[in-house]
């Protein structure tokens, strides 16, 4: 058992060198599934730490254990990657990599777990369990997660159960946001290919047209929400890119819509895949045409545990006072391949505070996101803490 007065102490003292760890990590983003410098990193600072138990999970995934005085073991989970654009904020510590940006927060995850690696590799002797970290590539394009569990990160030993924490810039540096049950969607991505007849624009009636019938897809499948679902279940389906035709005296042979599904539940999220591609074939025939669609299965819902998630409610209330644990009434329609390990074993995720609180605060996956660094204390502390009650139980 951790005496939480001395880990109080020890990661406010350990505080400057996490902050460098996260302005090193931010400085040098790396996308999905090429995380290379990143891990390598990760691993060094392991090491450094006095950890030797590190094992490398595909091309950039890395695990390590640290076992206590007991082998039930706990997995945490941290994703490492970056985005896909240009970042925009005032800070001296810019990403140096063009094209890539830490605009989600995942730089201030990974120096969080590496900073509760420190902690419990230093209290080990104390501590009642065997802790597994999981620093995870790829979560943006949903593929980090399933590629871990396929290369073994949950097994040899495998966790009774996992958790982690996601930035959140709507509640201020200091608190976390918390939810039992559903917390964020299942992702899908859609491609609609239609095929018609080109032609001259003039005489349309000697062509068919693929642009009239997506307009008309496009149509049909707004209608699947408003007058398909129930509006006590929840659904998006965003239709995010058509690409058809170059001239303007030419109708096009074909036309591409691609986008994408969300659900908060296994029976909406199938039904809306059903009905995208009756209304987009069905609708192709009415007007002479022809629709392909093809749809690729992303993440699933995110479903918080129920015991977890109270155990991190009563875990942080306790150590950040009642008034700093919110809790969030609803699920978000965003997506977290999180869930791949929720299919697996029981597990939570809660959102970790990074606002200001008199500063205008930038939503996740803007350019412009700048987290508040005072963060990474609090998000240290809520997980050393929960694991170390995990184990009391």
């Amino acid at each position: 058992m951790l005496n939480l007065d001395i880990i109080k102490n020890e990661i406010k003292n350990f505080e400057s060198e996490l902050i460098k760890i996260r302005r090193h990590i931010h400085q040098n983003p790396e996308l999905s599934m090429v995380e290379y410098q990143t891990s390598e990193f990760v691993i060094e600072k392991l090491k450094s730490f006095g950890i030797t138990d590190i094992k490398k999970v595909g091309e950039t995934g890395v695990v390590a254990l640290i076992e206590g005085n007991s082998s039930r073991c706990l997995a945490i989970r941290a994703d490492m990657d970056a985005l896909p654009f240009q970042e925009n904020t005032p800070v001296p510590f810019i990403s140096k990599n063009d094209g890539a940006a830490h605009a989600c927060g995942h730089d201030i995850h990974t120096t969080c777990l590496l900073g509760c690696a420190y902690i419990l590799n230093k209290y080990k002797d104390s501590f009642d369990g065997t802790v597994k970290l999981l620093f995870q590539p790829g979560e943006e394009k949903g593929l980090g997660a399933k590629s871990m569990i396929e290369n073994g990160a949950l097994e040899n030993p495998a966790p009774e159960a996992i958790f982690g924490l996601h930035c959140w810039p709507d509640t201020k540096a200091g608190t976390i946001f918390h939810r039992s049950g559903k917390m964020s969607a299942s992702s899908d991505t859609f491609k609609i290919i239609i095929e018609g007849s080109q032609g001259h624009a003039a005489h349309p009636y000697k062509a068919v047209d693929p642009i009239m019938i997506a307009g008309n897809i496009i149509c049909g499948v707004q209608n699947i929400l408003s007058r398909e679902v129930s509006p006590l279940e929840s659904g998006v389906i965003t239709l995010a890119a058509i690409n058809g035709g170059n001239a303007a005296n030419v109708i096009p042979k074909s036309v591409e819509i691609i986008g994408s599904i969300r659900a908060l539940s296994p029976e909406v999220r199938t039904f809306l895949h059903t009905r995208l591609t009756e209304i987009a074939e069905g609708t192709a025939k009415t007007f002479r045409g022809n629709a392909v669609v093809e749809i690729n299965k992303g993440t699933p819902v995110v479903t918080n545990d129920e015991n977890i998630s109270n155990l991190i409610k009563n875990t942080c209330e306790n150590i950040l006072g009642k008034e700093n644990v919110i809790y969030n009434p609803y699920p978000s329609m965003g997506s977290e391949d999180f869930a791949c390990y929720l299919e697996k074993i029981p597990g939570a995720m809660y959102r970790l505070g990074c606002g200001f609180e008199n500063e205008k605060n930038y939503p996740l996956h803007s350019n412009c996101f700048n987290p508040d660094e005072n963060s990474i204390v609090t998000g240290v502390l809520t997980l050393v803490a929960i694991a170390d009650n995990f184990f009391k139980k």
